[in-house]
């Protein structure tokens, strides 16, 4: 018998089902008890690494709470940039050092190149002509509605009428350290992904397919955020949405020329190569390796940094990947709403493991590739496997707390490998809901 049978019949009888331990821990908490636990638990969090040390900061005037230098500075100095200068003069290194300098200086390391296409700084010139204080502020609560909107879009959407399931994702949302620490406190972008994303799935929902593609379109300032999005726009022949990312992306694109002129172009692709070159003779991308989760940074590291060896091996793991991924996409147009489900987070789950290089806080996207595994899940009605991503999200919860400094003593990265299982096992389900037979089979399963 295929294993893949063997698991939707358990998963009909009760067979491999996740059982809490009654005869440890008592009876399994509701709901109501489990959103008490983890919201109380978060803000006593809160309350003793933040709200206690600005108390103190506020009443001595010592500081004892350090959130400078934040990745903030560097869209703050973009923006300032935009605003002070031509725009084509953002692509020049030196003026971006000193303007960073200025707003902090470095008194160990430098400033690193920020090679983000021109309507990044654009945008942020709104926030240039505010103190720093106070537009760090404002991003901090732009980004975080940003992620509350995204969020909460695809949660009503996936658990509608169940407000109870949307708190546990809100409060998991918000606990979660490439979200809390990498996008929030150190004011980092990966919000607008997220919302971004969000709101293109929401869109395909109600049939709004350009405009889904348009949303889409936003990821268009950080181009290795598409590297699996746009082409399963292609492979699953979403063509309104595809037309919608286009239509976006040109906008923004003439938007900036606009602005900055024909020679803005050929000054980012300049700088880009340059870019490039100097991250060559660093580590890569000019980040430490433990602060980053494709798959790439993390056979480099355990390598030692043998790209000889790293090479190969990535080649055939993008192999392993993309194969599955074309086929299954192509297959999964003629399926209903759970496989699109699947679809969406399979391509947001390998987008942050096979790339050119993903930081630790675009890993902020994963909290969409299980919300939505968990809606294809819940509407297939194989409770079984729900149970178990249940489980892996709460790894990837944890793991994303000590990951860094787990892989800056042991060089393995624990977020990226919890990422991986997410990653393989969202490939298998896609496998499995896109077969006849066991579509037949589930039809037939108990909801829970």
């Amino acid at each position: 018998m295929e294993l893949g049978e063997i698991a939707a019949r358990a998963d009909a009888r009760g067979r491999w089902r996740l059982r809490w331990p009654t005869a440890v821990l008592g009876p399994a908490p509701r709901l109501k008890e489990l959103n008490l636990a983890c919201w109380t638990i978060l803000a006593a969090w809160l309350l003793l690494r933040i709200g206690i040390p600005l108390w103190v900061q506020f009443r001595t005037g010592v500081q004892t709470l350090h959130i400078l230098p934040a990745d903030f500075i560097y869209y703050y100095g973009d923006g300032r940039i935009a605003s002070e200068y031509p725009l084509v003069q953002f692509y020049d290194y030196g003026l971006q050092a000193r303007v960073y300098n200025e707003i902090y200086p470095l008194h160990n390391g430098v400033y690193g190149m920020q090679p983000y296409p021109p309507f990044v700084p654009l945008f942020f010139s709104l926030y240039a002509r505010l103190p720093f204080a106070v537009a760090y502020g404002a991003w901090l609560l732009t980004s975080l509605t940003l992620c509350l909107i995204g969020v909460g879009a695809t949660v009503r959407d996936v658990f509608p009428g169940e407000p109870l399931k949307q708190s546990l994702v809100f409060c998991f949302t918000l606990a979660y350290a490439p979200m809390f620490v990498g996008t929030l406190i150190n004011g980092q972008l990966s919000s607008v992904a997220i919302c971004a994303i969000a709101i293109a799935f929401v869109l395909e929902r109600r049939h709004r397919l350009f405009f889904s593609g348009l949303a889409l379109s936003l990821l268009a300032y950080k181009p290795t955020l598409c590297v699996f999005l746009v082409p399963m726009l292609l492979i699953t022949r979403r063509w309104r949405q595809l037309r919608g990312f286009v239509a976006g992306a040109s906008t923004l694109m003439l938007l900036a020329t606009a602005i900055g002129g024909v020679g803005i172009w050929p000054a980012y692709a300049r700088f880009l190569h340059v870019y490039k070159r100097v991250l060559s003779l660093s580590d890569r991308f000019g980040m430490p390796l433990a602060k980053q989760i494709d798959l790439g940074s993390c056979i480099l590291a355990v390598s030692g940094g043998r790209s000889h060896f790293a090479g190969p091996l990535m080649a055939l793991i993008c192999a392993a990947v993309l194969v599955p991924l074309v086929v299954l996409g192509w297959k999964s147009v003629r399926f209903d709403a759970s496989v699109q489900h699947l679809v969406w987070a399979v391509a947001i789950t390998w987008t942050l493991l096979v790339n050119a290089y993903v930081p630790f806080y675009d890993a902020a996207l994963a909290v969409l590739a299980v919300v939505l595994t968990l809606g294809a899940l819940q509407e297939s009605e194989w409770r079984t496997a729900r149970s178990w991503i249940v489980l892996l999200a709460v790894l990837i919860e944890v793991a994303s707390w000590i990951t860094i400094g787990f892989a800056a003593t042991h060089r393995i990265q624990l977020l990226s490998i919890a990422l991986a299982v997410l990653g393989g096992v969202q490939l298998y389900l896609l496998h499995r809901m896109t077969s006849r037979p066991l579509a037949r089979e589930l039809a037939t399963t108990p909801a829970s």
